[in-house]
C-alpha cells in the first residue's frame, strides 16, 4: 500500500490528514506519513501505517491527531492546492506559448481530425454496404464514431467557444474594449 491508499482510508475518520497523505505533492505526503507514524508508534513507512490502522483504537488516535495537528494539516493542503494551481498555470501558459507561435503540431492536429472524420465515413459507409454486419465491425464503428464526436467538439466547442468570448469582449456595450 502507499501513501495515496493509505490516505483513502484515514480520510473517513480524520479527512484533513487522509487528504494530506493522498494529496499531489510527495514531500506533504511524506511528512504527513511521518506525523502519522510517530503518533500511532510505527515507522514511518506505508507498510507499519497500514499494519497499525487494523487496530480499533487507532481510529480514536487519529482523530485526537487531526484536532491536534490542524493548523499543520491546513497548512499541506494549502501547499497541495497551491502545487495543484502551479501545474495547472505552467501548463495551460505552455499551451498558449505553443499556440501563440504557431506551431506546436496545428497541423498533426487537423491531420488527425482528417483521418478520423475520414475513416468514420469510409466505415460507415462499409458498414451499410454490407448484408450483415458482424460485431466487429460494429464495435470499430462505434468507436470511431466517439473519436469523431470528440473531432467535432473540440472543432466546434472550442472554436465557437473563442468566438463567442471575442465576440463580448469587443462590443462596447457590453463592457468590453475594442
Amino acid at each position: 500500500m502507499d501513501w495515496k491508499g493509505i490516505g483513502t482510508t484515514v480520510a473517513r475518520v480524520a479527512p484533513l490528514l487522509g487528504a494530506a497523505l493522498g494529496g499531489p505533492v510527495g514531500a506533504v505526503a511524506g511528512a504527513a506519513g511521518a506525523l502519522l507514524g510517530s503518533a500511532l508508534g510505527v515507522a514511518p513507512d506505508p507498510a507499519s501505517v497500514a499494519a497499525a490502522l487494523g487496530d480499533p483504537q487507532t481510529l480514536t488516535t487519529l482523530r485526537e491527531l487531526e484536532v491536534r495537528e490542524r493548523a499543520r494539516l491546513l497548512d499541506w493542503q494549502a501547499e497541495q492546492l497551491r502545487a495543484e494551481l502551479d501545474n495547472t498555470r505552467d501548463a495551460r501558459a505552455r499551451e498558449v506559448a505553443l499556440a501563440r507561435a504557431g506551431h506546436g503540431g496545428a497541423w498533426v492536429t487537423g491531420l488527425v481530425a482528417l483521418v478520423v472524420v475520414a475513416g468514420f465515413f469510409g466505415m460507415l459507409r462499409a458498414v451499410l454496404e454490407q448484408p450483415s454486419v458482424s460485431e466487429p465491425a460494429l464495435l470499430l464503428l462505434g468507436s470511431l464514431g466517439t473519436a469523431f464526436g470528440a473531432v467535432v467538439n473540440y472543432y466546434l466547442g472550442s472554436s465557437l467557444g473563442s468566438f463567442r468570448k471575442d465576440e463580448l469582449r469587443t462590443r462596447p456595450e457590453q463592457g468590453g474594449t475594442r
